[in-house]
């Protein structure tokens, strides 16, 4: 589950509060398995072209893990239309992540005591409108992680771009790209990523479909997300409901 609100305070301001929360479906014990997020994003608006940022994300101690990561960064919009490109916005954040892990990948106390991991991270995306498609692109990379990481500890908190599941890992770089059908009342669209494990050769992917639908005021999501599609023993499907609804206009 995720939640999300904006306000918009008109004076240049907006805050950003998320939540997110997954429960482990392995765990014997319901609560042991279930994790949350905390964060919190704020933006600036310096002039009509430029926005600052900075976010940072709290994930309390839970299944033997426990996080926290923070960024600052910058949106650009260049222009607002332009030999059939509408509203193009460039956004860049840098950062860091910093976990700890207290178990093992089968939830075994490891006998060292806490693994401890630092990464400095770089995140980039790209979005633009053109006729009645959105286009976006988006590409993140760990620059260094401090330590190399021991063989059956992972992390439980790991994003892909665009995908709503949450993976279990420490995730080296990830490049995806959606498109959206842009219409007045349904908007379906497809999204396609490519990620690397740290310290793993192999390429892994994740492919997403679903649509946008307008119910009065509100917008209703429903997806479906696949990773590893072609690899069989891997391959995972999750099935994803969401609501936008305005508060106020």
């Amino acid at each position: 589950m995720r939640a999300t609100y904006v306000a918009d305070l008109d004076n240049g301001f907006v805050f950003i509060p998320q939540y997110g929360y997954y429960r482990m479906s392995d765990k014997e014990v319901d609560e042991e398995g279930a994790t949350s997020r905390y964060g919190l994003e704020g933006r600036y608006e310096l002039c009509d072209s430029f926005q600052v940022l900075a976010e940072g994300i709290w994930q309390p101690e839970a299944v033997g893990y426990e996080g926290v990561v923070y960024r600052a960064g910058a949106a650009w919009k260049p222009f607002y239309y332009w030999a059939g490109l509408k509203n193009p916005v460039l956004t860049a954040k840098f950062g860091q992540e910093r976990m700890h892990s207290y178990v093992d990948a089968n939830g075994h106390d490891l006998p060292g005591g806490a693994f401890k991991q630092v990464g400095t991270t770089a995140l980039a995306e790209a979005e633009v409108d053109v006729k009645h498609f959105h286009l976006q692109a988006a590409w993140q990379k760990v620059i260094k992680y401090s330590n190399r990481v021991p063989q059956e500890v992972t992390f439980s908190w790991a994003e892909i771009p665009y995908m709503t599941a949450v993976l279990q890992g420490y995730i080296k770089d990830a490049y995806a790209a959606q498109v959206s059908y842009v219409t007045d009342f349904i908007t379906p669209y497809v999204s396609l990523a490519r990620y690397h494990y740290d310290q793993r050769l192999e390429v892994a992917g994740a492919v997403s479909a679903g649509l946008h639908v307008k119910v009065w005021d509100a917008e209703v999501t429903g997806g479906v997300e696949v990773f590893e599609p072609r690899r069989d023993r891997n391959r995972k499907t999750f099935f994803s409901l969401s609501v936008d609804v305005p508060i106020w206009e």
